[in-house]
């Protein structure tokens, strides 16, 4: 879910996008300087949209709904054809054990956050 809002303020513009992500992996890791540290990955969660199937006009009515019946019967049968929702790659933090905490996170595999930006900053909220 992607949600873009726009602020007026006064005469100043601020955007704002919230985004469902759910943590993907999260890695024990160094930083550049050495220091312990986690590396999260989240991918974005989004809603599938609704498949549509077309058949030619010039065929029976009886054979385009067999048809449209095949297909989505095809399509359930598909690993993940069934799915509401799909991921897409969205964003890797390494971060400290108190950048970590700073951000309010205990993120586990399969965790749902809610991230705000808005204006250049970002916020988590746990879903």
């Amino acid at each position: 879910m992607i949600e873009r809002l726009i602020l007026i303020s006064g005469t100043r513009i601020m955007l704002s996008s919230r985004i469902k992500i759910k943590v993907q992996s999260v890695k024990a890791t160094k930083d550049v300087e050495g220091r312990d540290g986690f590396q999260i990955d989240f991918v974005e969660v989004r809603a599938r949209p609704p498949m549509v199937t077309m058949t030619p006009t010039d065929l029976p009515a009886e054979i385009s709904q067999m048809v449209v019946q095949i297909s989505k019967g095809v399509q359930k049968a598909l690993p993940g054809g069934d799915a509401r929702e799909y991921q897409v790659r969205k964003l890797t933090l390494i971060l400290t054990a108190e950048e970590l905490e700073s951000f309010n996170l205990k993120p586990y595999p399969n965790q749902l956050y809610e991230l705000t930006i808005v204006n250049g900053t970002m916020s988590f909220k746990e879903i």
